[in-house]
């Protein structure tokens, strides 16, 4: 009797052991590879944007935003944030295309409300900034252009710390070095200038 209850335990671990085995496999074989909401380190705008609000899996098929042919509408932004939550990039990483406005201006005068009293829509390409035509530019280099990104305060504070840092130690010099000099990326899209505000976007409808 005792031989048999020793066998039953055995029998019970085994699938136990075979059940936690097979849950831990399937998490990491079922992780998406993409990483889209990978950590975020100090460089440009744009690619940290795309990183925090680029395409998502729901989203439709990305279009040629140089063919946009509809009607334009022309928006002077008097202050950032504009109140456009997401664009994301054409064909080939083209352009920019609306995805999400904030829904309702909260006072008068909201900066978040100027896309959403303007009138903007999803799936409108932005066709121009101050007169420069961007519908065939780079997104990166579009939304380093804007500077136009509203981040919840945990993310904000964290990349601040990332872009700062923190003293951790020497250079060959003696001078002290940090976390965010020591780790920062930097790439061509810091060349590129922020527009200055007042500034004249034109949208145009697919």
């Amino acid at each position: 009797m005792a031989r048999s209850r020793t066998s039953a335990l055995s029998v019970a671990v085994a699938l136990g052991c075979t059940a936690v085995a097979y849950n831990l496999s399937a998490a990491f074989v079922g992780a998406s590879p993409q990483l889209r909401g990978g950590p975020a380190v100090a460089r440009g705008v744009g690619t940290d944007y795309l990183l925090r609000n680029g395409p998502k899996d729901a989203d439709p098929p990305a279009v040629d935003t140089s063919k946009a042919a509809g009607a334009t509408v022309d928006i002077e932004f008097k202050k950032r944030p504009f109140g456009i939550a997401r664009y994301v990039p054409g064909v080939g990483g083209k352009g920019a295309v609306v995805r999400d406005v904030t829904q309702k201006s909260r006072y008068p005068g909201d900066p978040q409300g100027q896309a959403f009293v303007a009138g903007v829509q999803p799936d409108w390409v932005l066709k121009s900034v101050n007169g420069q035509d961007v519908s065939g530019m780079d997104f990166f280099v579009i939304m380093q252009m804007l500077d136009d990104e509203v981040m919840d305060p945990v993310t904000a504070m964290s990349l601040n710390l990332k872009a700062s840092g923190v003293k951790t130690d020497l250079r060959n010099d003696g001078a002290e070095r940090t976390q965010g000099e020591k780790f920062a990326i930097t790439s061509d899209l810091d060349k590129v200038a922020v527009v200055d505000m007042p500034a004249k976007l034109v949208y145009q409808q697919m």
